[in-house]
Order: C-alpha cells, then sequence, then structure tokens
C-alpha cells in the first residue's frame, strides 16, 4: 500500500513505527469481516467495506477511525452504519464542481455545503441525522488523533446542526392488525421455530436480532422462581436480565424441545439455523420469513388493503401496550433495555396524545345530570386544564354509572348521591345501567309510598327525575352513533 502524504496516521495503527503484524494486514485491508478480526457481531452481519469512498487519504483515516471505535467497544454494525456515512460524505466530495481532492479543503464552508447537499436526499431523517453524527464525531477524534493533519480546525458540525429534533412517535402496530399477527390459525402457517420467534418478540418487545441470538439455556429463575430471559443486548453491549410472560416462558420451553429432537447433538443456541445447529438464527433470514407469512395470511388494515409490519415494530407495540395499560416509564426503560428516559419517552407521548383524542370525543358526548349535553370545544383556552383535570382525578374507574366532573382537590359534599350532583357527568356506554336503575327507583318509591315514607319516596322521585331525562337524551345519542357507524 502506498503511503498517502496527507495522510500521517500509521502512528495511530501500529504500536511502534515501521512494525506491522498480520492483524494490521487485516486492519489495512478495504473490506473488514467481524470473525477475521476477533471482533463479536450479530449472526448475518455482513463485512465493512471501505472501498467506496474515493479519496485515498479520506478512505485510509475513516479506517483508523473504525479501528479506534472497535477498540473503545463500540459495535461493528455501529461501525458499519458510520463507514456509510462517511461513505456518503466521500461522495459529496466528489460531486463537487470542482471536486474537493485535498483535505485542507475541507473547511468550514465545505461542511455547511455538505449539510446542505444532505437535506433534500431521499433519505429518511433518521439516516440524515445519522450521517451528520457520524461525520462530527470523525472530525473530532481526528482533531485529537490528527490521522489527517491538514484538515481544517474550523471543520465542524455544531450540535444544533446535527438533528431538527422532530418528535417521532414508535411504529406500534394497530391492534386491528396485531390480532391477525396473534391469530392462533394464522400462526400455525409459520413453521414451529419461526413461529415461537413471532410470539417471543410480541411478548417480550426483544430486538429481534437479540432474540435469533438467545443462547439454548437463556432461563434463569427469580427467588420467587418465576422464570426470566438472559440475553445480550447486541445494541447496548451489555447483558439484560427482563422477566417473562407464562406465554414467552411456554414458548421458550417449547423451544427447547424442538432444539433437542431436532439437534441430536444439541446446540448452543435457542434458534439454531436447521443446516448448522452451531450458528444461531439469521436475522435477515427471520425477516424474510416473517414478510412472506405476511402475505400467505393476506395481513390488511381496517380498510381491507394489505400492509407489512417489520418484526421490530412488534417490539414498539409491546412498548405502546405497556404505557396504554398505566405501566410506569421508567419500568419500561428497564423492560425495553433503553439508554436513557427520551427513548421511552416517545411512548409515553403516545399515549397522552392517543389518550386525549379518547377524552375529546367521550366531551363531546357528555351528558349532564339534567340530560343536557355538555359541549366541548378542544381549542377552548380552557382545554388543556379540563385534560389535566381528568388525568388527576382517573374517575373512570370510581362511579359505576358515569364520571366525576369535579377535580380530585375538591373535597365531594354528595356521597352516594351522584344523579342529584351537578358535577355528575355520563355517556352512552353506562345506558344499561341508567335503565335498569331507573326501573329499580320506581319499585322503591311504590314501596316507600307503601309504607307512607313520604321523605325517602320524595328523594327517590328526584333520582328519578334525573333518570328519565338523562336517558331519552342517551338513546338519541346512541341512535346517532348507530347511524354514523
Amino acid at each position: 500500500m502506498t503511503a498517502d502524504p496527507a495522510f500521517v496516521g500509521d502512528r495511530s495503527l501500529h504500536g511502534l513505527p515501521g512494525r506491522r503484524d498480520r492483524i494490521d494486514d487485516l486492519y489495512a485491508a478495504d473490506v473488514w469481516r467481524a470473525e477475521g478480526l476477533g471482533v463479536r457481531a450479530p449472526r448475518g452481519k455482513g463485512p465493512v467495506n471501505f472501498s467506496g469512498i474515493a479519496q485515498p487519504w479520506l478512505r485510509e483515516a475513516v479506517k483508523c477511525w473504525a479501528r479506534q471505535r472497535l477498540a473503545v467497544n463500540s459495535a461493528f454494525a455501529t461501525l458499519s452504519a458510520g463507514v456509510l456515512a462517511l461513505k456518503r460524505f466521500s461522495s459529496f466530495l466528489d460531486a463537487c464542481e470542482p471536486p474537493v481532492t485535498r483535505p485542507d479543503e475541507i473547511d468550514r464552508a465545505a461542511i455547511e455545503r455538505y449539510l446542505a447537499w444532505l437535506a433534500p436526499l431521499g433519505l429518511s431523517e433518521s439516516t440524515k441525522r445519522l450521517s451528520r453524527v457520524f461525520l462530527r464525531t470523525f472530525l473530532e477524534e481526528n482533531r485529537r488523533y490528527r490521522w489527517v493533519e491538514t484538515i481544517p480546525a474550523d471543520a465542524v458540525v455544531y450540535h444544533d446542526e446535527l438533528s431538527t429534533k422532530r418528535t417521532s412517535l414508535p411504529r406500534f402496530v394497530p391492534e386491528f392488525v396485531m390480532g391477525q399477527l396473534e391469530a392462533e390459525d394464522n400462526l400455525a402457517r409459520l413453521s414451529a421455530s419461526y413461529r415461537h420467534l413471532v410470539v417471543l418478540v410480541t411478548e417480550t418487545g426483544l430486538r429481534a436480532g437479540d432474540a435469533c441470538s438467545l443462547s439454548f439455556d437463556s432461563l434463569i429463575a427469580d427467588s420467587s422462581g418465576w422464570p426470566c430471559l438472559r440475553f445480550e443486548s447486541w445494541k447496548m453491549r451489555t447483558e439484560q436480565m427482563i422477566p417473562l410472560s407464562a406465554k414467552a416462558v411456554e414458548v421458550i420451553r417449547a423451544q427447547q424441545r424442538l432444539v433437542a429432537e431436532t439437534c441430536p447433538d444439541g446446540s448452543p443456541w435457542l434458534f439454531p439455523t436447521r443446516l448448522d445447529p452451531s450458528l444461531p438464527q439469521s436475522y435477515s433470514h427471520f425477516r424474510g420469513a416473517f414478510a412472506r407469512w405476511q402475505n400467505q395470511i393476506g395481513l390488511h388494515d381496517e380498510a381491507g388493503r394489505p400492509t407489512r409490519v417489520s418484526p421490530h415494530q412488534l417490539r414498539h407495540t409491546l412498548g405502546t401496550r405497556l404505557i396504554n395499560q398505566g405501566v410506569p416509564q421508567h419500568v419500561i426503560q428497564r423492560l425495553l433495555g433503553h439508554a436513557s428516559p427520551e427513548m421511552t419517552a416517545v411512548y409515553a407521548h403516545l399515549h397522552d396524545t392517543t389518550v386525549r383524542q379518547e377524552f375529546e370525543r367521550y366531551c363531546e358526548s357528555r351528558v349532564d345530570v339534567e340530560g343536557r349535553l355538555l359541549g366541548f370545544d378542544p381549542d377552548a383556552a380552557t382545554a388543556d386544564a379540563e385534560w389535566v383535570k381528568h388525568n388527576l382525578a382517573r374517575a373512570a374507574d370510581s362511579l359505576p354509572n358515569g364520571y366525576c366532573g369535579r377535580p380530585p382537590q375538591q373535597d365531594c359534599p354528595h356521597p352516594n348521591a351522584c344523579l342529584t350532583c351537578p358535577d355528575f357527568q355520563t355517556t352512552v356506554q353506562f345506558l344499561p345501567v341508567h335503565r335498569h336503575q331507573a326501573d329499580a327507583t320506581r319499585s322503591l318509591i311504590d314501596a316507600a309510598e307503601s309504607a307512607g315514607h313520604q321523605r325517602l319516596a320524595a328523594n327517590h322521585r328526584r333520582v328519578l327525575a334525573h333518570l328519565d331525562k338523562i336517558i331519552p337524551t342517551l338513546e338519541s345519542l346512541e341512535q346517532t352513533e348507530s347511524e354514523d357507524g
């Protein structure tokens, strides 16, 4: 390999000047394979190829950067993404008029042109952000290690240029579609091993690559004897342990029995490949089988249109289900193995958004104790305050026939007398309860009058008077909803 005069990274590559050994030759190659370098990588992860970096001095510097990343325990998959991002930067340099051929031409103005060049490309926002992040990291570390000394010091990507900070919601799978994915007759059309993988990812929220690489003996009991799952997170580079649902335990044990039956010599993996049990299942093979299965079962949305789901969306769906069930955010963070609360916060944002929509629909169909339809303007100045009051009260579980519209900080002066309280609210879903209560109240009135208890009868009549106003209004709403549906 002929040294490039712009590249002075040889002292960082090797321990002593002029000394090379076999590992240096491997790192000097344009194609790196994880197994050849002795680096752990998920099954099926392809090589890292530097040949797409057109400028020789940049290609050699990126190799130095990549080797440094591996030295500090960066994942091989992350390295692959970084090299791809820097290939994109190389393409920009080559596309400039005239092309940028020398490292001293990469100044702040060139970086600004690159950011402008990147913005309109037909790439996802996350891919563009990674392109900026990896370039920024490379330039910062080059200033430290001096792989290319002639890159100007003002060649920087500032922190506020990394991302537009758009809030992205998790790509959860709608429950209508999940019903098809979880249907037993549909699952039966998958081979047993892939079926177990789908159920396990759905139940645990594991990243599909981590699920494919589970060890055969991944079950471990906690202090009460309940099974937990011990696994290595390839992305987070750490071992994790999570509790399991009964269904997840069932499929793991079923898969262990399957491996024992089909692999006479055993396998270290819970999901070994069919042809070579010494290797774990390839994520790419699982993803392909998952896609073909969706075609077979005719996966579709509520409008009947064909739809497609990725394995990773099952993880998003579990997080969404948990947050909607009221599981605390920090617990979901631990369960899903998120590095920061911000990663889990998107589920809480989704919960707040979807439940707010349901709340607004509820507000548009409320009936008060006089049977009057209560109006609601979601754009009113008081709408947010009413939403906060609703969240604080959590009154949906406290009344058998409606909701309390009072703030929780305020004491209730009407214990057990909601149907005479001006703060009482109700909806169509409670109509059967109100009808039953009206019939029961009429019987109570008759019994009280027969016994000469006029005051008690009068109290019951006040309740019945409100029910006689509420029920017709709710029946009218029910009829409207039926016609609209």
